[in-house]
């Protein structure tokens, strides 16, 4: 029998809870930590999210003028300033930056009055020269106001004056300014954007340094930006400023806040950056081709306008609106206003009738017989337009875009994308002035080109009869494009067993202009053909685009347009050069350039005139050869320079983004 003394406590005995164990403790520690972890965090994001919405501008326009450079001195106890017209400043707060001299031994007391609202009384130690920063809640007021400062005796001065919509400012890396109090700026981000960007940082996992060194370093530079922030963050309520952050400046000081974060994230994305970058790197070639592509489509696509699309590409001009046709007249386009246009404007008018048959058609083109010898792409726009006049328009215009990509395509035939050179050679060809001119004027010459290489294309394929028609096509795109002829002088050729080819081809070549011609007779008054002044006497043209540039540039200097036609016409003496001593008889594009190097020497100063002119489009095929045979030895590089130096007027014209600031 067990005892009841045995089992029962004693009555005055109280049980003690058992201590709680080490894993215990540790558990609560823990949490407490992540408590406290999650307290900072959501602390910290809500700080950061304020400071994005109050303090963060979108845009920022810095305005600073300034209005008493030199300093004025009193003879009395009072000056007046009168303020210039600032419209610009007058929807916004503006500041008034003073610096006011003391020249005597005395401290001096001077009032400044705006109208008749007195704004501050400034004093000034004896022989100092102090800085004076004055807030104007409305900046209307400061425009065409009148500033009225008195002293009390003679002896001080105004050494400068400044009207702004700023106090300060720092640019660079770390960019902010400093406004009136009352000053507000764009948030960068919509309530919408900083509850996201709240959730995101809220979100972000936590992590620490590795090294006490490295934490203690990130405490010092996270208490200054957090002291930073809450500066700008308060700025407006404890003094006359507001302080506002460039978006790049705020995701700096995130940066520096989250840095343990974006060490992590950044160890674990350097392997994957590597392995993408290795692709890349082996595909650099290829992908700079592509890149090559997206900038020519990024700039074009800075012509197109949502109400009359790529026509503005097309060149009409307002001096012959009133000659236009009545079914053009009838359908939205851009027209530049006081501007002669471009010859773009004819051919699309021809592309509304290309059949000739509207007797206005006489009044509408400048030279009718001239253009009219030129209608294939006027053609073709006819078509893809379904005949309708707003969509043969917009057809005729973006045809030479859709040439510019077709061309690109085609010509990695030659210029396959395996190294720099080709790459290079490629770029230029693409990006020569008279391609992109073609495009930016929607004249024929670009399309041109691709008929050119399909057809000598044909010829390396054997494919003689196939070159022969896309020459003649290229003839109804322009009747000078008959010089590619020379490129069906085949090896061979002029042997007697091709007497049947040759009858065959010369009709290919020649047959579809003739028949054409014989058409437009039938159609208009051929008493005036045209294009008298695109030829000359040998090498006239030339010489005059030479003596007018040097004489220009001696003038006006390098700022002068003509600084654009001294490139383009030293890139086309060197490609001469260039063809005359390369005397590569079998190669296709050879024979073309040499074609067009013959040319040169007659075209008139029609075809010159200009910065750069018209030359460069005309001569295109030459370029093209150039960069063909251009020999692959030492002398490569310094040819290729001087040659394509056209490319820097055609990257102006294509207006390529930032090419301003280069």
């Amino acid at each position: 029998m067990v005892s009841l003394a045995s089992v029962s406590p004693h009555p005055h005995q109280v049980e003690r809870p058992e201590p709680p164990s080490n894993a215990t403790r540790e558990a609560r520690q823990t949490e407490s930590r992540l408590m406290r972890q999650r307290l900072f965090a959501l602390a910290l994001a809500s700080f950061c999210a304020l400071i994005l919405q109050l303090r963060v501008y979108d845009t920022f326009e810095r305005q600073r003028i300034t209005v008493v450079r030199n300093p004025l001195a009193t003879l009395d106890d009072r000056l007046r300033v009168y303020l210039p017209r600032r419209p610009d400043l007058a929807d916004a707060p503006a500041a008034l930056i003073f610096r006011l001299s003391n020249q005597q031994s005395t401290t001096h007391t001077v009032r400044i009055d705006l109208g008749d609202s007195v704004l501050a009384e400034i004093s000034i130690p004896p022989e100092r020269q102090v800085r004076a920063d004055l807030s104007v809640t409305d900046g209307s007021t400061v425009s065409e106001g009148v500033l009225t400062l008195s002293g009390p005796e003679p002896g001080w001065s105004l050494s400068s004056l400044e009207i702004a919509n700023i106090h300060g400012f720092s640019s660079g890396w770390f960019e902010f300014v400093i406004v009136p109090s009352s000053a507000r700026a764009a948030p960068f981000w919509g309530i919408g954007g900083t509850l996201t960007a709240w959730l995101i940082l809220l979100g972000l996992p936590a992590s620490t340094l590795r090294t006490k060194r490295g934490r203690q370093l990130h405490t010092v530079l996270g208490s200054l930006v957090v002291l930073f922030l809450t500066t700008a963050l308060v700025s407006p309520w404890i003094s006359n400023y507001t302080i506002f952050l460039a978006p790049h400046t705020f995701l700096l000081c995130l940066a520096v806040l989250h840095y343990p974060t974006v060490q992590s994230v950044v160890r674990a994305f350097v392997p994957v950056a590597l392995q993408i970058w290795r692709g890349i790197w082996t595909r650099r070639i290829p992908l700079l081709y592509a890149a090559a592509v997206g900038l020519f489509l990024v700039s074009i696509s800075q012509q197109y306008n949502p109400g009359t699309g790529f026509t503005g590409l097309i060149r009409f001009g307002d001096a012959f609106e009133q000659s236009v046709l009545p079914s053009v007249q009838a359908v939205q386009h851009r027209i530049a206003r006081e501007s002669a246009g471009y010859d773009g404007q004819f051919y699309a008018q021809l592309a509304v009738d290309p059949l000739l048959r509207d007797p206005e058609i006489n009044t509408a083109l400048d030279s009718p017989a001239y253009r009219a010898r030129r209608v294939l792409f006027s053609w073709t726009a006819y078509l893809f337009g379904l005949g309708q006049p707003q969509w043969v328009l917009h057809a005729y215009a973006v045809q030479f875009i859709v040439a510019w990509l077709v061309l690109a395509w085609l010509l990695r035939h030659w210029f396959p994308p395996t190294d720099v050179r080709n790459l290079c050679l490629w770029f230029a060809c693409m990006f020569s002035h008279g391609m992109i001119y073609s495009v930016m004027n929607a004249v024929p010459d670009g399309p041109g080109m691709v008929l050119l290489a399909f057809s000598i294309l044909s010829i390396e394929q054997g494919r003689q009869r196939r070159a022969a028609g896309l020459i003649g096509l290229g003839a109804l795109a322009k009747d000078i494009n008959l010089l590619w002829a020379p490129v069906m002088a085949i090896p061979g050729f002029w042997t007697h067993r091709h007497w049947r080819e040759w009858t065959i081809w010369s009709a290919l070549i020649a047959g579809p202009l003739a028949l054409w011609l014989i058409y437009v007779a039938g159609q208009l008054d051929f008493g005036d053909i045209g294009g008298g002044g695109n030829f000359s006497m040998p090498l006239a043209g030339y010489v005059e685009k030479w003596y007018f540039t040097l004489a220009e540039l001696n003038r006006d200097g390098w700022n002068s347009f003509a600084r654009f036609s001294l490139l383009t016409t030293t890139g086309i003496t060197t490609q001469v050069v260039v063809l005359c001593t390369a005397l590569a008889w079998r190669n296709a594009w050879w024979r073309v350039g040499v074609g067009s190097a013959v040319l040169m020497i007659f075209l008139g100063p029609a075809v010159w005139e200009g910065y750069p002119g018209a030359s460069t489009r005309v001569l295109l095929p030459m370029t093209f050869a150039f960069n063909m045979v251009l020999p692959r030895n030492g002398w490569f590089w310094p040819l290729f320079l001087v040659g394509n130096l056209s490319v820097i007027p055609a990257l102006e014209t294509l207006r390529v983004p930032f090419w301003e600031y280069i």
